[in-house]
């Protein structure tokens, strides 16, 4: 890099340039939830979701209060196929809601159906799958391979490190944490995961998973404490 080139994020994802204390300025950005977000994201899309089915105990309380995430996107999408490695949640949705399209298996070692090779695709849809696997940057690498050829793009949601609730609990000495998580992230180290793993970045939003009366205009005001991040990438 000569002098005249400012570096850019790219360089200290890529591992180009290095900083102790890179600083990443965040804009402000309408206020969402999770799910009206990827639900306009995958309006009129050819999707795969990856992990759609849910703890299946949760799965009839989710479409009553009309929060089951599959569910939304199949009714906006113009194509939707679901994949999840619980054996049992997808003969749930097969048996009792006459869902056909989905299919239990380990997408990291079991073959893709046919149908789903053959096709061409709009997005991978990954929501709040990262944090449960040992090694993520592993994970996105078998993704990419897996799907590049027959997908343009992917879209991935983690839980915020900042988000307001831990720092709330924080000053009362406590942690609040799903007991299968293996990590929190903040929009650098999500992006940081995404490079190494070979997708590049196209843009992030900051959403909540729910809305909160008590915080509302904390979230509002102040996106990086929101509940979760959405990132877009590219996978070539």
């Amino acid at each position: 890099m000569t002098n005249e080139e400012k570096p850019t994020l790219a360089d200290f994802l890529k591992g180009k340039l290095f900083s102790s204390g890179l600083e990443i300025a965040v804009q402000q950005m309408p206020y969402m939830l999770r799910i009206d977000l990827l639900e306009q994201l995958c309006e009129g899309k050819k999707v795969i979701h990856i992990g759609f089915a849910d703890h299946k105990d949760l799965i009839i309380k989710k479409i009553q209060n009309n929060m089951w995430l599959h569910g939304r996107i199949l009714k906006k999408a113009k194509e939707c196929v679901g994949i999840d490695i619980d054996m049992e949640a997808v003969k749930f949705v097969k048996e009792n809601l006459r869902i056909v399209d989905v299919y239990s298996l380990d997408v990291e070692r079991d073959e893709l159906p046919s149908h789903v090779q053959s096709e061409k695709w709009d997005y991978v849809l990954l929501p709040e799958v990262l944090e449960h696997v040992d090694n993520p940057v592993s994970f996105l690498k078998t993704i990419k391979m897996k799907f590049t050829s027959i997908a343009d793009k992917i879209i991935v949601t983690v839980p915020n490190a900042f988000k307001f609730e831990n720092f709330l609990n924080a000053m009362r000495d406590r942690e609040a944490i799903n007991s299968d998580h293996r990590y929190w992230f903040t929009v650098y180290t999500i992006a940081k995961v995404m490079t190494l793993s070979g997708i590049t970045m196209e843009n992030f939003y900051l959403v909540n998973s729910y809305d909160n009366p008590a915080y509302h205009h904390i979230t509002l005001k102040t996106p990086l404490f929101r509940d979760d991040i959405v990132i877009i990438g590219r996978f070539s």
